[in-house]
């Protein structure tokens, strides 16, 4: 892997990018800072210097001329220069003798008369050198105006801001280089626990799913992934084991009528048989083939349902309606068996949801209670509004249902043994299954469990109309 595309790199780029934004910033701000407070001190200098001026030019008694203890005084105080205003021009009136030394002199002398309505402060440079000039206007006692204009080499100014730059330029650099190295190094250390965590994770396979990532111990980003990880290792563990059993469940229901099946064509393919021998072994195979047939259509059903390809439609049902109707349907098929069937229902009872798929539930509960009930017993069902539910309950006479076997009725291809059943014939074990699916896709909850007298109850609770479903 190149090193660009590492998340260590990645990592120590943006955190140098970053420093060096802040750096650069805070360098800037820094230099702006003393550089302002070294002019503020030059300044202060020549502010008091040109008080001091001021003060000569206030002196009593001066006229048009300066009297030469004024002249001494200026002379005195260094570079300054005086311009008056005089017929619309502004000649000088006078300039120091280090002034008159002073390259920067016949600028200085020809600035403008507008550029300095108040003391103004501005930095020149001539021929290398830089100067801080200040001009303050004044009245001269005689009355004509002018501006006083002082200067003062500020190159220690410049020679500590050059020596400020040139540390900063050295610095930063080797600043960010360093942190550069070190940011590298660390996110080296943060990182191996994950470089060990993908380098595991590689190695357990779909054989290996028992296996489980070592927990840091660290209750940090890298401590929880590695929880988060385990997780859902065990629920591909639970997966696949739920698939494997799936897979071997359906091997085994599809191998059972196919071997009968299998069974009777050699049987018929012995010897020749008579018509009616003929006829009954057709019979034996289309009974088999039904019964492959609803195994495989309920397969799919739960594939489907399963992979979340199955829409339900949200609507209102008269849940008592749809019971009454799904006992009319049955009622042949229990006087045949000897069972009485019964319903109770005595008020409406509507619930939200999928009537074809609620219809499908219901008829998959009392097909099973009819299964279980033998001759001469009785199958009930009641609808009864409680509350922010409807429950429907479905009891029978049969023999009930194992205490050890009441959580694991609702899971697929489970079976209860032959013997107890009406017809001692085996089911696909997906009936329930499916059932407790579609209760569970409405926001509903299926039991199971055994009469005090006798006899299983299944009890199921659907969110009334107008409530939201339970999750």
């Amino acid at each position: 892997m190149r090193p660009a595309r590492t998340l260590r790199f990645r990592l120590t780029v943006g955190y140098c990018t970053t420093l060096a934004i802040v750096m650069l910033l805070l360098g800037a701000l820094m230099y702006g800072i003393v550089r302002y407070r070294l002019l503020r001190h030059h300044d202060a200098m020549l502010t008091q210097k040109v008080t001091q001026i001021r003060a000569i030019l206030e002196t009593p008694g001066a006229s048009t001329a300066l009297t030469s203890s004024q002249l001494e005084a200026l002379d005195h105080l260094g570079e300054n220069i005086l311009v008056h205003e005089q017929g619309g021009a502004h000649p000088t009136h006078y300039q120091s003798p280090e002034m008159m030394a002073n390259p920067l002199a016949p600028s200085v002398q020809t600035l403008g008369w507008a550029e300095v309505p108040a003391r103004r402060f501005t930095t020149a440079r001539v021929k290398g050198e830089s100067w801080r000039v200040v001009a303050e206007p004044y009245q001269a006692n005689h009355g004509r105006r002018g501006v006083i204009r002082l200067m003062e080499d500020n190159e220690d100014i410049q020679d500590t801001l050059t020596h400020l730059r040139f540390a900063m330029l050295v610095l930063i650099p080797a600043g960010i280089l360093g942190s550069a190295m070190g940011g590298f190094w660390l996110a080296g250390r943060a990182l191996a626990p994950v470089g060990r965590i993908a380098k595991m994770a590689r190695e357990i396979e779909a054989s290996k799913l028992d296996q489980r990532l070592p927990n840091p111990g660290v209750d940090d980003e890298i401590g929880r992934l590695v929880v988060t990880l385990n997780r859902m290792i065990a629920r591909l563990e639970s997966s696949f084991d739920t698939m494997k059993r799936f897979t071997a469940d359906a091997s085994h229901e599809l191998r059972n009528p196919l071997a009968t099946m299998r069974n009777t064509i050699d049987v018929i393919m012995e010897r020749p048989r008579t018509l009616e021998e003929q006829q009954a072994a057709l019979a034996s195979l289309g009974e088999d083939v039904d019964r492959l047939r609803r195994i495989v259509e309920d397969l799919l059903l739960l594939a489907k349902a399963d992979n979340g390809h199955l829409a339900m439609d949200r609507e209102t049902v008269r849940l008592d309606s749809l019971v009454q109707a799904l006992a009319e349907i049955h009622q042949p098929m229990a006087q045949e068996a000897g069972v009485t069937l019964e319903v109770a229902a005595p008020g409406s009872a509507a619930v939200e949801g999928d009537e074809r798929w609620l219809y499908q539930m219901v008829g998959n509960v009392l097909g099973n209670a009819l299964k279980f009930t033998p001759p001469g017993g009785r199958v009930r069902m009641e609808v009864t509004p409680e509350g922010e539910v409807v429950r429907l309950r479905v009891r029978d006479t049969g023999p009930g249902i194992p205490d050890e076997d009441l959580e694991r009725i609702f899971q697929r291809f489970y079976q209860a043994d032959p013997s107890r059943t009406r017809d001692r014939k085996p089911g696909s074990g997906l009936g329930l299954a499916i059932a407790a699916w579609i209760v569970k896709s409405h926001g509903g909850r299926i039991s199971a469990a055994n009469e005090p007298g006798g006899g299983a109850v299944f009890t199921v609770e659907l969110p009334r109309s107008g409530t939201s479903p339970s999750q």
